[in-house]
């Protein structure tokens, strides 16, 4: 029903439009697309049709009045969008249809100022209306219901009816079941006869009168960033979607898409999924059925029928986490950045996608929902940093290469309120925590590489001063293999890591992170051998230049050459910090085999191969046991002999050793 916009913004009614030429301008007026569809979300995650108009509330005073407790009522348009001024100096714009009310905070000049899903803005007088709270018969509230915290959203003030029931997750222990809660930012609750005391707050920049002050809430999938991953295989995936979903569904059997482009792309499969259930009708759309669209890209609300159509969903869910997200949306150095989650107006990707103030809860609510068929097992599984906790504090943070001042500046934050970080550690180094960068970092993680969609969960990360985040979520306690953010389920190296993990043959470039796809040195897959032999005790001698007396390797590299595992170069070193090739993995797993005293007589012929001649005359044999074994299966259909070798294609050679000899 939204667009995804890539490049230049026009905001039109519940949507963006995109366009492809530079400098191009478009003036719209609101009464062209009020014949647009609005929805609403039932607790249950359905996606219904609402009925809209103008919801302009009759007083028999003066609009503004002096009364304490005052409410904005953006509905004063029916399905047209309402621009405002937000406190950065930013424009935003929201649809009094999808949510009506705000809380009042005075109007000044001409303009009313006002907070409405976490951003602080002013509208001009005349876009809305101020009313006495009294008057209104419903305003938006949260609830706990099954211990579930419950949003209420109202849509016409002149109504005691709520279009939205959102599932906004476990409720906080300090908000009691059956309770009325009001908020307007998602993260302070006031108890139902302190409204008046929320706006003061409100006005004096402060959450003294809320019944948390010192413990925000932060809606965990609403938060969560999207350079993080789902620990459910693309089966599994299919089956919660498909408890979802009708049978003509164009969301059934995505679950292979998901996790593919999450691997590739770096974006959630769980939230991608969320997104595409609020955006499509869990698939049942227009734009799904007929052009493949789960995300309503190129809809802009004046010209729908200009939406793209692809030849396949999963042509689609590729663009939309490749080029929408990955490029654009998760870029902090593009004009489109507001944070790397889904967010409200106030920040993170809702602020510039959706005139729907509440698009970011929406999705999170499928997730929810999603989640709790799977067994909840990735909620709260990861710890997230906040910076700038409530509205009206603007920090512009620099996201650093290393964990020092003096570390180059890769990126910086923004200034938008409550921006989430994916925190990969939570003890900060010299005063820095450790993140998921939002942006695909160049090689040299000195900058965003703004050409790339590919994320490499292994090597882009930064530093953020701790001293400027609030950990919200402190993650859950991780358990084996699932506990490195770059091992997803259904990635096609799953089981092979999870062996060697479970065996602590590999353990890991560091607590969250395997990195499969970072280059293996030699002295990393010297360390690998020594492993597997139980890391016997070895006496220290300088054998190698260059493997002294004191290091991780050393050991294990003395016991290879001891029992002529390996014998170095010709130089007289060994090049521990050289990448291993394909060749050499091969020679030092076949004298490993000799010297376990397993049979090395299987042999393959490997004139099949197209490159066979590029085979290293001292590797040929070993090449051709390891061929023969079945440890080496080709390189899409070359032995690549010179090549290097991936941690996860190491991970998959030991498996295979294993499973072949009965280790």
């Amino acid at each position: 029903m939204k667009k995804w916009c890539k490049a230049i913004l026009y905001i039109v009614g519940i949507g963006l439009f995109l366009s492809t030429g530079a400098g191009l301008s478009l003036e719209v007026q609101a009464e062209e697309y009020e014949d647009r569809p609005v929805t609403g979300v039932d607790e249950e995650g359905n996606v219904y049709e609402v009925e809209s108009e103008a919801g302009v509330v009759e007083e028999g005073f003066s609009t503004f009045s002096t009364a304490t407790e005052q409410v904005v009522n953006f509905n004063t348009k029916g399905n047209a969008k309402t621009d405002y001024k937000a406190d950065t100096g930013d424009t935003g714009y929201t649809n009094g249809a999808y949510g009506a009310d705000a809380a009042y905070l005075g109007t000044s000049n001409g303009q009313v100022k006002f907070l409405l899903s976490g951003v602080i803005g002013s509208v001009p007088q005349g876009d809305v209306q101020v009313i006495n709270k009294a008057s209104a018969k419903s305003i938006s509230y949260y609830t706990v219901s099954g211990g579930v915290l419950k949003h209420m959203i109202t849509t016409d003030l002149r109504y005691d009816k709520y279009a939205s029931n959102l599932n906004c997750g476990t409720a906080p222990s300090y908000l009691k079941e059956g309770g009325q809660y009001y908020s307007y930012d998602g993260h302070y609750f006031y108890a139902s006869d302190k409204y008046g005391a929320m706006l003061t707050d409100y006005i004096n920049n402060n959450r003294n009168n809320s019944i948390n002050p010192n413990t925000p809430y932060y809606n965990y999938y609403q938060y969560l960033p999207m350079r993080s991953t789902s620990s459910y295989s693309s089966s599994t995936m299919d089956t919660l979607i498909a408890g979802k979903t009708t049978s003509t569904s164009k969301m059934r059997g995505i679950g292979s898409s998901l996790t593919s482009s999450q691997n590739t792309y770096g974006v959630n499969a769980l939230l991608t999924a969320g997104i595409a259930a609020n955006e499509s009708a869990w698939g049942n759309s227009n734009y799904a059925m007929q052009k493949n669209n789960l995300f309503g890209l190129n809809a802009g609300d004046s010209n729908p029928d200009d939406s793209y159509a692809y030849s396949s969903v999963s042509v689609c869910i590729k663009a939309f986490t490749e080029t929408y997200m990955s490029k654009t949306y998760l870029n902090p150095n593009d004009g489109i950045y507001w944070g790397g989650f889904l967010g409200n107006k106030g920040s993170g990707i809702n602020v510039k996608y959706a005139s729907d103030p509440y698009w970011g809860e929406k999705a999170a609510s499928m997730v929810w929902l999603l989640d709790a068929a799977g067994g909840n097992k990735d909620q709260y599984a990861y710890s997230i940093g906040i910076k700038d906790t409530f509205a009206g504090s603007h920090q512009n943070l620099l996201v650093k290469a290393g964990s020092s001042a003096s570390s180059a500046t890769m990126y910086s934050t923004g200034t938008q309120c409550n921006t989430s970080f994916l925190l990969l550690d939570n003890t900060a180094q010299n005063g820095f925590y450790k993140i998921a960068s939002d942006g695909v970092l160049n090689s040299a993680r000195t900058g965003i590489n703004k050409d790339a969609g590919t994320y490499n969960f292994s090597s882009m990360y930064g530093y953020i001063a701790a001293n400027s985040i609030v950990i919200v979520n402190t993650g859950r306690t991780p358990t084996g293999v699932d506990k490195f953010r770059d091992v997803n389920a259904g990635g096609w190296y799953y089981s092979y890591v999870k062996t060697v993990y479970e065996r602590g043959i590999m353990t890991g470039m560091d607590t969250y992170t395997f990195g499969p796809a970072v280059s293996l040195s030699r002295a990393h897959f010297a360390t690998i051998l020594y492993r597997m032999q139980g890391s016997p005790s070895v006496s220290y001698k300088a054998v190698f230049p260059d493997v002294p007396n004191g290091y991780f390797f050393t050991s294990p590299v003395l016991w290879a050459y001891n029992n002529k595992v390996i014998t170095g170069y010709e130089s007289g070193k060994f090049g521990p910090s050289e990448v291993i090739t394909r060749e050499q993995m091969a020679l030092m797993m076949y004298r490993y085999a000799k010297f376990c005293g397993l049979n090395t007589q299987n042999s393959a012929n490997l004139n099949s191969y197209p490159d066979a001649g590029k085979v290293s005359d001292f590797s040929r044999e070993a090449m051709s046991w390891a061929v023969g074994t079945g440890l080496i299966q080709g390189d899409q259909g070359t032995l690549n002999p010179q090549g290097s070798a991936s941690r996860a294609h190491c991970a998959t050679i030991i498996t295979r050793f294993i499973e072949k000899y009965d280790l």
